[in-house]
């Protein structure tokens, strides 16, 4: 086995790492930040982007690319969660506070130097996903740095922005873009020197994750996170990977885009400047001519924005590290493992609060938030994002009233997702969940029993089981067919 030199190839590595932030609203207007709750949209709008000149007085190249597809563009719209700052048919309303103030935490958890004032720039983008033709951007701190096993990574710059719509589908004429995603704020994290190859990229990047998700306020759910690589080696070019799915393909786009360079380069060809997609196996393919500096001038509806005061409140209320939050959690009873996953989660702050609320265990609050939610995920396919903080206080409240049992807790969920207009005590109502007391569930014991004479305790058990479930513990039917066969 080769092992490559990368220091001698001159691999310079840089990663952009977007993450939505986990706001009530939206960064310039009051519209939520959720998903749309209907498949049909309330209504929809068709657009087609013009080419403009960016601060230098130049039109963009990456502009002037997409552009040439003469694309129409379909916005699907919701009521519920957008509005005419959305479809840029209203100026932008006063920047969220409380996105300005997690990304000012972010910034400071990153050692950067923070600016005292904050401009907002436009960002041409004319790929259809923004009606406006441009995302709004704020250049928050730069020359931090990121702690890894080998040394620190630079932080160049931390970034506050607007997400764009998502793209639902496209054909060779047009593409349709959802606008219920537009406007959640999203910090960008953009590295400088410091990475020494493709292995300790995916440190890096997940070093970055760890401290967003620290504050408590990264949102997860599908499309979350995205992470762009820029990799060049030397006789190359910079070439980003855009929207690398997972950590561990991160060094896999790498390896393949040196090799990719590495073959131009001794056939005597040019490696241009591209932004290029990245495929399922790590290999790419080419999006557009890489954007510069062309495309960004300031905002004229946003007056500049004063740091000192929202600096000052964040600097008061800094995070734990992520290990300070797993050790804080095993002292709670929670597993390594458990922990981790609940840290990592974008949960950590709701089990704090719901854990000193109720008389639950911590253990069955962190399972809720990490493994029910995964399987209603996975096994179900439903959006566990739509559950409010308002839907886990009552369900945590029913358990601690004895009035619901932790074996039901994904049934109630499940009918909870599947009904958006029932509370959780309608979904325990719905299903009949109201647990059994102590004497009828006796007395279903005995009469099961004496139904079926001489067979094994774990065949009554079975059926209790059966007939009780999600309305008794299984520890005490175990308890009380225990107590009757003696």
């Amino acid at each position: 086995m080769i092992i490559m030199d990368y220091q001698k190839i001159g691999l310079r590595v840089g990663l952009e790492i977007h993450h939505e932030l986990n706001t009530n609203e939206k960064l310039f207007c009051s519209c939520p930040t959720l998903l749309k709750t209907k498949e049909k949209p309330d209504s929809t709008i068709i657009r087609h982007h013009i080419p403009v000149a960016g601060e230098t007085g130049k039109i963009d190249v990456a502009v002037v690319e997409e552009i040439k597809k003469r694309k129409k563009i379909i916005y699907e719209i919701y009521d519920d969660c957008d509005c005419l700052v959305d479809t840029d048919s209203e100026p932008p309303h006063r920047p969220n506070q409380e996105a300005l103030k997690i990304a000012l935490t972010i910034a400071e958890l990153f050692h950067c130097s923070i600016f005292d004032e904050i401009q907002v720039m436009r960002k041409t983008i004319v790929d259809g996903s923004l009606p406006s033709g441009f995302q709004r951007t704020m250049l928050i701190g730069t020359d931090g740095w990121v702690e890894t096993s080998m040394g620190k990574v630079e932080i160049e710059a931390v970034t506050l922005e607007e997400d764009s719509g998502r793209l639902i589908r496209k054909d060779n004429d047009s593409a349709t873009f959802r606008l219920d995603r537009l406007g959640t704020p999203e910090v960008e994290i953009g590295t400088g020197k410091g990475i020494a190859s493709p292995e300790h990229a995916r440190e890096a990047a997940k070093a970055i994750g760890d401290i967003i998700r620290s504050t408590g306020k990264a949102k997860i759910r599908e499309g979350s996170v995205r992470q762009d690589v820029n990799i060049s080696i030397q006789g190359g070019d910079r070439v980003e990977g855009k929207h690398v799915p997972s950590l561990s393909l991160i060094p896999v786009v790498i390896e393949k885009e040196i090799k990719r360079q590495q073959e131009l380069v001794k056939r005597g060809k040019k490696v241009s400047r591209d932004v290029r997609r990245v495929l399922p196996d790590g290999s790419t393919e080419f999006l557009r001519p890489l954007p510069g500096a062309a495309r960004m001038y300031p905002e004229t509806d946003v007056i500049p924005i004063r740091t000192d005061r929202l600096l000052k409140e964040a600097r008061k209320n800094l995070p734990e590290s992520l290990k300070e939050i797993i050790k804080r959690c095993q002292k709670l009873g929670l597993s390594e493992d458990l922990a981790k996953q609940l840290a990592n989660s974008g949960h950590m702050e709701l089990f704090g609060k719901f854990v000193k609320m109720f008389k639950v265990d911590p253990v069955l609050v962190a399972g809720v938030f990490v493994n029910t939610l995964r399987d209603l995920e996975r096994r179900e396919k439903l959006d566990v994002n739509q559950l409010s903080e308002k839907d886990f206080g009552e369900l945590f409240e029913l358990l601690s009233k004895g009035k619901v049992i932790k074996e039901s807790i994904g049934d109630v969920l499940k009918i909870k997702l599947e009904n958006e207009g029932l509370s959780i005590t309608n979904c325990v109502e719905k299903l009949g969940l109201t647990p059994i007391s102590e004497n009828e569930l006796k007395r279903m014991v005995k009469e099961i029993a004496s139904k079926n004479k001489g067979a094994p305790k774990g065949k009554i058990i079975g059926l209790v089981m059966a007939k009780v479930r999600g309305k008794a513990d299984p520890k005490a039917v175990m308890r009380i067919v225990e107590e009757m066969s003696q």
